[in-house]
């Protein structure tokens, strides 16, 4: 045995890490004892976020996504089917085909949207009371339709059927409590619901300190442990010592893609605020073409003066640009599936950071052992 070695064994104490030990074999034993749980420590709580990560992008792209563009493709449907149903009673069409297989193709859009939004909403039993509300507020609006057709079958001058189909538009249209806005205040809901999946529990900014403030200071410990063992004993490296750095720092670059996971959760949330802006200038757009020929067809025949309120709601509705062609609303839904995708996309690191953690745990005793057994 080494001179220097035979000193240490006998002498006086040795200083490792803040540990103050008896013998250089004890500052060994404690030193290598302190890696390991470093080690566990940053596996436990890289791998707590990062399952949260995943967890988190896994809900916003089957459910709170989804979610939205349910609601959204109600909302559209059940526009498309008033003007339809509309333009049928304006050309006469109603008298023989009724409100049209276009209307009964978004209504039935519409109630299946309704059905599986309250399948993915993970928002609250708030979604669940008011999807009932809507699926009531639905039937009562396509009784009315049908009660409409009724009496224009009958005559197709009757005051009655005109009424009907405008108590019909208006339960659609009531700014407070219609269907319309219903799905306004579920679309509300649904987005605030997003955005606290991705900024609160293991999303929030400080949980990221809890995986790198310990990857930093293992990293610094095998550094330390490192200068440590060769002033100690005269060699310059320490072979499994520095693989076991390496696999520390595999498991960080495994961590990175934590980062990349949670811009893309952020990109999902602004790519779905853009398709938002987009699906809804469509819907806009036809809105206005129905309020204009439901306008046209009542103005003759109008209850309790509802040319006021058509007034009132085309005025809000807006519409008079050109809608968004129907490629463009394609594109934003791929961009929001591809971005809620690649978030999910994380399964490959988990494995990849457990792998590197226990190499890391299995190398860091073959570099102290020989050292430990030289002071027996």
């Amino acid at each position: 045995m080494p001179y220097e070695c035979g000193a240490a064994r006998e002498g006086g104490t040795v200083t490792g890490f803040g540990i103050r030990g008896g013998t250089t074999r004890a500052v060994l034993w404690r030193s290598m004892v302190v890696l390991e749980l470093a080690v566990v420590a940053v596996l436990g709580m890289s791998a707590w976020v990062l399952q949260g990560t995943r967890a988190t992008a896994e809900r916003a792209g089957n459910h709170s996504v989804p979610s939205i563009m349910h609601i959204l493709a109600a909302h559209a449907a059940l526009v498309e089917a008033d003007e339809a149903a509309v333009g049928s009673f304006r050309t006469g069409a109603v008298g023989l085909t009724g409100p049209g297989e276009r209307y009964q193709n978004q209504i039935a859009v519409a109630a299946q949207s309704l059905t599986r939004l309250a399948v993915d909403s993970i928002a609250g039993a708030v979604v669940g009371q008011n999807i009932q509300l809507v699926q009531g507020q639905l039937a009562a609006y396509t009784g009315l339709i049908e009660q409409a057709d009724a009496h224009y079958r009958q005559d197709p001058a009757s005051v009655l059927a005109r009424a009907d189909l405008w108590y019909a538009s208006h339960l659609l249209h009531m700014p407070d409590g219609g269907i319309l806005a219903q799905l306004d205040d579920l679309l509300s809901i649904e987005r605030r619901a997003l955005a606290g999946q991705l900024t609160t529990g293991r999303m929030a900014p400080g949980w990221m300190a809890t995986w790198i403030v310990p990857a930093v200071v293992l990293l610094a410990l095998l550094v330390t442990t490192q200068v440590f063992l060769s002033r100690r004993f005269r060699r310059t490296f320490n072979p499994p010592l520095l693989a076991a750095t390496i696999a520390v720092l595999a498991a960080t670059a495994a961590m990175s893609a934590e980062f990349a996971a949670r811009g893309e959760l952020a990109a999902t949330q602004k790519a779905g605020d853009a398709l938002v802006g987009v699906w809804q200038a469509r819907t806009a757009a036809a809105d206005h073409r129905g309020q204009t020929m439901l306008r046209e067809l009542v103005a003759g025949a109008c209850p309790d003066g509802c040319r006021e309120t058509l007034d009132r709601i085309a005025a809000g509705i807006g519409g008079t640009r050109e809608a968004p062609g129907e490629e463009v609303l394609t594109a934003r839904i791929k961009e929001v599936d591809g971005h809620a995708t690649a978030a999910a996309d994380t399964t490959g690191q988990l494995i990849l950071l457990v792998l590197a953690a226990l190499a890391a745990m299995a190398l860091i005793p073959f570099g102290f052992v020989p050292r430990i057994n030289e002071y027996r």
